[in-house]
């Protein structure tokens, strides 16, 4: 890619960060360094049995083309899991496949009845904090990893808040592993960039009150407000939990209201 349009979207990530929170909290964005910023939506993991299937789906609805896997091996397969990424302007999209049994994506695939929305990845900017507010309100982590290539990872269990939620410190914070500012992907034709999704859960207002609570977002009925991004939580009933759609800025105004069903979550064109 040319150095000019890393530098552009190094800065359309900063000016949005900044200028979002300082819509949510302007008195404490004057504090400076002391202030407390929201969490931010950084991607988006899809749950697949096989994965090139699915990544083929993905490439067609998206209408982007894919790039080589870098050579070596994925830092995930210690964790016994492939991956992949799509990159969608600012936020990523990541598509797993478990490479060893017994394996928790082998349990989520008994649960969800095949493939599905597997977790939602954000930001914080205060990992001790985060915890503290986590055991305020009665939340354990599921899963962690102080140092996991350099960013401090904190996944929250999924029958919690319906679907797993995961948080990283990155350093540096505007440019994580999954490198989504430099990294060598290609930029979608029908997609700008993902603005959200929706999250199934049997009390969705509940839900989402302790989600913004935690996590540091802004509440709005069922929906929490995360800077420029949401996530909806919706009712479960006799359906399964967990993430069931996302939400894609459409590149044009004719493929607004397009939906699409891919691992059996439904990507919505807005």
């Amino acid at each position: 890619m040319a150095e000019s349009g890393k530098l552009d979207r190094r800065a359309v990530v900063a000016f949005g960060a900044v200028s979002a929170a300082m819509a949510l909290a302007p008195g404490a964005m004057a504090q400076g360094a002391d202030a407390v910023r929201p969490s931010r939506l950084r991607h988006y993991v899809i749950a697949a049995k096989d994965m090139d299937a699915v990544c083929r789906q993905l490439y067609d609805l998206l209408e982007v083309e894919p790039v080589a896997k870098p050579p070596g091996n994925s830092p995930t397969l210690a964790f016994g899991f492939d991956t992949r990424m799509i990159r969608v302007g600012t936020t990523m999209l990541e598509i797993v496949s478990p490479v060893r049994e017994p394996h928790q994506l082998h349990d989520f695939f008994a649960e969800r009845g095949g493939d599905g929305g597997f977790m939602v990845v954000l930001q914080t900017y205060d990992d001790d904090a985060l915890l503290a507010r986590a055991a305020a309100n009665g939340h354990k982590l599921a899963f962690e990893i102080p140092d996991f290539r350099g960013q401090h990872l904190m996944q929250f269990n999924y029958k919690t808040f319906g679907s797993r939620f995961e948080f990283y410190k990155y350093t540096p914070e505007d440019n994580w592993w999954g490198n989504p500012l430099h990294g060598d992907y290609n930029d979608p034709k029908a997609a700008e960039d993902i603005l959200g999704g929706e999250v199934a859960v049997p009390d969705p207002a509940a839900i989402a009150a302790t989600a913004a609570a935690t996590f540091l977002a802004r509440q709005e009925g069922s929906t929490v407000h995360f800077i420029d991004r949401r996530i909806d939580f919706v009712p479960s009933g006799d359906g399964p939990r967990g993430l069931t759609a996302i939400y894609l800025k459409a590149r044009y105004r004719s493929r607004v209201g397009e939906t699409a069903t891919v691992a059996n979550v439904e990507f919505r064109f807005v």
